[in-house]
């Protein structure tokens, strides 16, 4: 039985069931492994999470991509307009996990424009400019607006300091 509740991708191999997932970096096996794992992590925190084939983004509210992919795992046109699709792995100018058609459709947040710029393939091989970049630290802030008639993409490059002091940020705002 799956739990009610968004529908969240995982990365991971082909060969999942259900909704949402990334395909395995291409060019070597796919570990399945870790993304079951988080699959059922979010699973257990009431999301509706599978590890599935590259097509499944096509169902997804949420997809994750966690690899060191150097070419996209699916096609970004399948990524509904209501998804927020975040990509922490492949951090290098010529690498990417996601393809140019999702990044050109979709809104962009990133933790630093000039890191981003100088070392997030996903970015670079799209020929994104800084104007389109919004820093994670505005999102947080309320200073940038989110739309939802478009998908959302993060992009991290492995700043994870920052992002683990901005989580904090807002918790301590939460109260």
């Amino acid at each position: 039985m799956r739990a009610a509740g968004p529908r969240a991708a995982a990365p991971g191999g082909g060969g999942g069931r259900g909704r949402g997932g990334c395909g395995g970096a291409r060019g070597g096996p796919p570990r399945p492994g870790p993304a079951a794992e988080l699959a059922a992590r979010a699973a257990g925190a009431g999301l509706d999470a599978a590890v599935g084939a590259p097509g499944a983004v096509a169902d997804a509210d949420l997809v994750v991509c966690c690899t060191t992919a150097r070419t996209p795992l699916f096609d970004g046109a399948l990524v509904p307009d209501r998804a927020v699709v975040a990509a922490v792995g492949s951090h290098e100018p010529e690498a990417r996990e996601v393809d140019a058609e999702l990044v050109g459709r979709a809104d962009l947040f990133v933790e630093a424009r000039e890191v981003a710029l100088r070392e997030a393939g996903d970015l670079l091989m799209a020929g994104v400019g800084a104007g389109r970049l919004v820093n994670l630290a505005e999102l947080v802030a309320g200073k940038a607006a989110v739309r939802h008639d478009r998908p959302r993409f993060f992009k991290s490059v492995g700043m994870a300091w920052q992002d683990l002091a901005v989580a904090a940020a807002q918790y301590e705002a939460a109260g």
